[in-house]
């Protein structure tokens, strides 16, 4: 979505706010704005993500990056501490930071380096962090790269495996410790490779016995319709997970999808 018209759908909206319930839906209606701000179009790449809010606001967090002059687009998934109101604008922060970081950086791991240490003053002193999840395809190697800071690991599909695998990495939450290290880590993706990602909200949900839905059927839903449009599969997960926790949803959720249209395999 473009600047202008963001401005003025901000201005429409908060003509008609009178009192905290409208400043609650206005912001609401920002936010999801701000999440569904057009996808990047790359044709090496197919991306796809949604956010479902606990409340009417959430702290969960995805964007794309397209940084078409380097060949790196960003890939980002999080999830910020608590729900409502102050998640969400903890989110709005993160969000801001990372876009003015991706022009700046060319791996996950230096990203991540460099956004900790400027937020986690602010969030210390709020008593607030932050996991986040940060990939970047290279355009050029077909290369993933990605870092983690605490946040669930995503899951990988190649097209000739049948078992959907976890992308593993580990590193300190955003705002906690300052100067912390990230490692890189990558993957080459050949055309068809998917990559699924989730904040805990879909990990987490519980049924009525109390056990979470976890990797395992995660896995089990993304192995059986990995040839599905993304747009579809990510809602065959959410519909899966609503069904699991009875449509009782205790954590806001965040889902993206990225298949790869032409990689390393291509020919």
């Amino acid at each position: 979505m473009r600047t202008n018209e963001l401005h003025h759908q901000f201005e429409k909206y908060m003509q008609g706010v009178k009192d905290a319930s409208q400043e609650v839906a206005a912001a609401q209606a920002i936010q999801q704005m701000l999440l569904h701000d057009d996808i990047p179009v790359c044709t090496k790449l197919s991306c796809v993500g949604i956010s479902i809010p606990a409340y009417q606001l959430s702290g969960d967090y995805y964007d794309f990056i397209f940084d078409e002059q380097n060949g790196r687009y960003w890939v980002l998934v999080g999830d910020v501490m608590g729900k409502g109101i102050p998640a969400s604008l903890m989110m709005v922060m993160v969000r801001s930071t990372v876009r003015c970081l991706t022009s700046i950086h060319k791996t996950p791991g230096e990203l991540l380096y460099a956004l900790n240490n400027l937020l986690w003053k602010d969030m210390t002193r709020l008593r607030s962090f932050s996991t986040l999840f940060c990939g970047m395809f290279d355009v050029h190697s077909s290369k993933f790269f990605y870092a983690s800071a605490g946040h669930p690991s995503p899951l990988l599909s190649k097209k000739d495996e049948p078992l959907a695998q976890r992308l593993e990495g580990r590193g300190t939450i955003i705002g906690v410790l300052k100067n912390r290290r990230y490692n890189d880590f990558s993957v080459a993706l050949s055309k068809g490779d998917l990559i699924v990602f989730c904040t805990d909200g879909v990990l987490e949900a519980m049924n009525k016995d109390k056990k979470h839905y976890g990797y395992e059927m995660l896995k089990k839903i993304i192995e059986a319709n990995r040839n599905e449009d993304l747009s579809d599969l990510i809602q065959y997960i959410s519909d899966d997970v609503k069904r699991y926790a009875e449509d009782y949803r205790r954590d806001d959720v965040a889902l993206v999808a990225l298949r790869c249209e032409e990689g390393a395999g291509s020919g």
